[in-house]
């Protein structure tokens, strides 16, 4: 009797990770495919580049601004660990904003260089993106709830009580 309940809770518990394994494995595959997303990720990349900048919260305004707005990649992805991979591209780009900080302050030419780096051609944005979505750590946070409302209608719902 114990062997056959024990044997029953190991199926169902192997048949719900098979089935939360499926569904991060859509997920994955939406958002890779997603513009969208891909889209908003690069204008979270501007707004952090103008921020060094101009010392503004622009990232984070517009990052609140899509998860009140219930858009999906803001509630899969923490504003930290995004604005974390951000800094190491935008550090890794520092010597195209060295000579305008250095002759003198104009803030178009920065919003220009900002610009030109956070284009949605840009090959190295796709792959960091690439990298966020594909991350199984992050993947396993991913809220069910959240998956599903994203590969049916593609905004999350919220539940209050």
């Amino acid at each position: 009797m114990w062997k056959r309940l024990l044997l029953l809770l190991v199926l169902f518990s192997v048949k719900i990770s098979s089935q939360t394994l499926d569904l991060a494995n859509s997920t994955f595959v939406k958002l890779k495919n997603d513009q969208k997303s891909f889209e908003q990720f690069v204008f979270y990349g501007y707004c952090n580049c103008t921020d060094q900048f101009f010392y503004t919260e622009t990232y984070l305004d517009n990052y609140i601004r899509s998860f009140n707005r219930l858009e999906p990649f803001p509630r899969f992805f923490q504003k930290s660990d995004i604005k974390v991979l951000l800094d190491n591209y935008q550090n890794s780009k520092k010597k195209d904003f060295k000579a305008v900080q250095e002759k003198y302050y104009n803030g178009y030419v920065i919003i220009t260089k900002c610009l030109k780096i956070y284009d949605l051609e840009n090959k190295d944005l796709r792959k960091i993106y690439n990298d966020i979505i594909s991350d199984k750590g992050m993947q396993n946070e991913w809220s069910s709830d959240y998956m599903k409302d994203y590969l049916k209608s593609y905004f999350v719902k919220v539940e209050t009580e």
